[in-house]
């Protein structure tokens, strides 16, 4: 079994970030795998978990649930792979917890294509806090491009679902279910689209 984590999933969706988890759990279960999903709340054990969901919340929302975030195990949490979006990461900068550091500048509200590694990840970016696009705390996945972004970068998809696998003592699958290999057609078809309409920068389809 691999369990999901996700931190006050009600308050933290402003930009349907929600959606990440629901495409990590199809992408690992069309791969062959029982996927469960916990909601992270103070005083609720989180040691278990493979992959936890730090989404992005309003102002209200966020400051609605700021003393409780604080209560969180967050050495814990962050020594499991993890995604946190917009707020979420803001969140982890405010409070030390990763080193990058907010610099209120302007605004900056556009489609951009950012890189983590070789991977090449589409999103929206709203945002005055300067902090970057895109980079790797720990085990964390840290963003500041709003919204679904693991369901239309489907490497990037790919790296969370293995990272997930390898943190529950798992092995990917030697040989591709029909499923997944469907599902993989499916993604890479329809993010290609949405890059078109997003950005002029070419699509990084994932391979079979």
């Amino acid at each position: 079994m691999i369990k999901l984590g996700t931190i006050f999933p009600n308050q933290l969706n402003l930009d349907g970030d929600q959606g990440n988890l629901l495409a990590l759990k199809r992408y690992l279960t069309a791969a062959g795998f029982q996927v469960g999903v916990q909601v992270v709340i103070p005083g609720v054990a989180s040691s278990d978990l493979n992959f936890v969901l730090f989404g992005h919340g309003s102002l209200a929302a966020c400051e609605s649930i700021d003393a409780k975030l604080d209560e969180l195990d967050w050495l814990a949490l962050l020594n499991v792979p993890g995604l946190a979006v917009g707020s979420g990461f803001e969140y982890l900068s405010r409070n030390s917890i990763v080193p990058q550091i907010i610099q209120p500048g302007e605004r900056e509200s556009a489609f951009q294509v950012a890189n983590l590694g070789n991977l090449e990840v589409l999103g929206y970016r709203n945002s005055d806090s300067g902090l970057p696009n895109l980079v790797m705390n720990m085990r964390w996945i840290c963003t500041m491009l709003h919204g679904p972004v693991l369901a239309k970068n489907p490497t990037l998809l790919d790296w969370a679902a293995k990272a997930a696998v390898a943190a529950a003592g798992l092995e990917w699958p030697q040989e591709i279910p029909d499923q997944l290999k469907n599902w993989i057609e499916t993604l890479n078809r329809i993010s290609e689209q949405v890059w078109k309409i997003e950005t002029d920068k070419p699509f990084q389809k994932l391979a079979i």
